[in-house]
């Protein structure tokens, strides 16, 4: 569409120029030789074609950028969606959600819990297959279960998703930093209207969920 605007603009201009050198040519007859030695375009007329081109480049590339960020946005939510429903098999299985890896909010698979043993297991990395022992009278058993084939991660990976549990492991919150600076549920939005969200983002994070029993 963009090229189809410079194209008609181009015409336009031709059509402009051609009009004002048609009088030196009536009937075959040159009436001003003045006029009708100039050919191609004038400066100003390249200025201006040139300057409009420029306008609907930065249009057209403002509103390719702005779509990128609200489609990497909504993937992030729906990242945590995901997200969820593999931590909600978790909690069904083991009666509790996962550990986290501080300080990098990772899922944290459980492999011997409580004193006298620490606590040891591996933390599940953003992008990873989520797939943790399940958990018996306390003890992770033998057998292994895929909560999530794999993981979701940021679009852009600079900033990580974060995972962090309360104290009883019951409840959990899901951070993440959207990049749409305007969307109502980003908290540092001008447009957000205080307990849209029902969290506190984790910190360098604007955007957060819930478990769903809170």
């Amino acid at each position: 569409m963009p090229f189809l605007k410079v194209s008609s603009i181009w015409y336009l201009v031709s059509c402009i120029r051609n009009t004002k050198y048609l009088p030196c040519r009536q009937a075959g007859k040159i009436l001003n030789t003045k006029y009708c030695k100039a050919k191609g375009f004038t400066l100003i007329e390249l200025l201006v074609v040139m300057t409009i081109i420029a306008i609907l480049i930065a249009a057209v590339s403002a509103s390719f950028t702005n779509a990128q960020i609200k489609g990497r946005d909504g993937k992030r939510k729906a990242d945590l969606k995901a997200v969820q429903q593999g931590l909600e098999l978790y909690l069904q299985t083991n009666g509790a959600y996962p550990l986290s890896s501080d300080p990098h909010g990772q899922i944290f698979c459980m492999m011997r819990i409580g004193p006298p043993g620490p606590t040891v297991g591996k933390s599940v990395g953003w992008g990873a297959k989520f797939d943790c022992p399940k958990i018996e009278n306390g003890k992770p058993g033998p057998l292994i279960i895929i909560y999530l084939q794999q993981l979701p991660k940021d679009p852009t990976g600079e900033i990580p998703y974060y995972y962090e549990p309360n104290s009883s492991y019951l409840s959990y919150v899901l951070s993440a930093k959207l990049e749409n600076t305007n969307d109502p549920e980003n908290i540092n939005s001008p447009n957000y209207v205080p307990g849209t969200l029902p969290c506190v983002p984790q910190s360098g994070r604007n955007y957060c969920v819930v478990s769903p029993s809170n």
